[in-house]
């Protein structure tokens, strides 16, 4: 029976994965790293173990992770020394051969962002160029100095020394209501919301044509699922550029995001109009990610057999708004 860790639990997309792989498998034995004494209750719901632990203190985190076969970590894309810390652990499990089946295995959670431009709501050049995780050189040639870059190619470079079989998976924009114990609100789609609330306007950056992709929450818990199956099934061959996975289902400018969000937050009566307007980043440097182009395509998901059908970002955009600001 093998063994998981979970780091990020408590957060959106840690919380909807934790429930995912639960109800998929309930025969697997799930931990979760909890940080706060107020949230063990209610991870512990899901019918997993909780170990009530910091994730800075990283010899911890070392030692939690070397006690099981599989760690998925949605704790946080760019922090590499908790990254570090998890790779020791994972390394120490292997040299000590408890995962006698196969190597420790990694399940890590980066995103899109990986290769977003320096756009200013404007569609780039760059932007031209749709990124897909099927085309091992162009996932290795991503530059270093990328957000979550750093992060990824400490792992890469994991996988490449033999002792873990990681696997990555890279969300766009996520959407909808999360299933998880604790956080159910996304970012960047909330984050627009609260923004319109305080200037009693819907604004986007620039002109708005700035595209990304996006993903329901829950098609993301589904590409998980298949991801895990497949490193389950001991399939650790090719690169670890083989096992990066783009989460996109769709595409959005994000202009047209914050038009269609303007009506309904004006219906009640959270924004002086229904319109929306562009404003320049200086005004809202905060929406720095909404505010650059990011495209990617998910071949390798969709090889595995992954099937997006979840509502779209626009379908789902009146129940955001009313759930984001049930918490402002």
């Amino acid at each position: 029976m093998p063994s998981l860790l979970i780091l990020g639990a408590t957060g959106y997309i840690g919380g909807s994965i934790l429930r995912a792989i639960r109800e998929a498998h309930p025969q697997i034995e799930i931990t979760a790293l909890v940080r706060s004494s107020t949230d063990i209750h209610a991870v512990k719901s899901l019918g997993v173990r909780v170990v009530h632990l910091n994730t800075s203190d990283l010899s911890q985190v070392s030692a939690a992770c070397s006690s099981v076969d599989i760690v998925v970590n949605a704790a946080d894309a760019d922090n590499l020394p908790l990254t570090c810390s998890v790779l020791r652990g994972l390394r120490h499990r292997y040299a000590e051969g408890k995962s006698a089946k196969r190597k420790p295995i990694l399940i890590h959670t980066s995103g899109t962002g990986v290769v977003a431009d320096d756009a200013e709501g404007t569609f780039t050049d760059y932007a031209k160029k749709v990124w897909n995780d099927n085309v091992e050189e162009d996932i290795e040639a991503i530059s270093p100095s990328q957000p979550h870059r750093n992060v990824d190619l400490e792992i890469f470079a994991a996988d490449r020394e033999g002792y873990v079989s990681t696997y990555i998976i890279a969300p766009s924009t996520i959407y909808g209501y999360g299933s998880g114990p604790v956080n159910k609100l996304s970012q960047q789609i909330p984050g627009l919301i609260r923004l319109a609330v305080e200037r009693r306007q819907a604004v986007f950056v620039g002109k708005g044509t700035n595209v990304w992709n996006n993903v329901h929450i829950q098609d993301l818990g589904d590409l998980y699922l298949l991801v895990l199956k497949l490193a389950l099934s001991g399939d650790g061959s090719g690169s670890p550029y083989s096992r990066f996975y783009w989460a996109s289902a769709a595409e959005h400018a994000w202009g047209d995001v914050v038009k269609a969000m303007a009506p309904v937050l004006y219906k009640i009566r959270a924004v002086d109009a229904p319109d929306a307007f562009g404003v320049p980043l200086s005004e809202a440097p905060n929406q720095v990610f909404t505010a650059n182009n990011s495209r990617t395509i998910s071949e390798r998901g969709f090889e595995l057999g992954w099937k997006p059908s979840r509502p779209s970002v626009f379908d789902t955009l009146e129940h955001d708004v009313k759930t984001t600001l049930t918490r402002i």
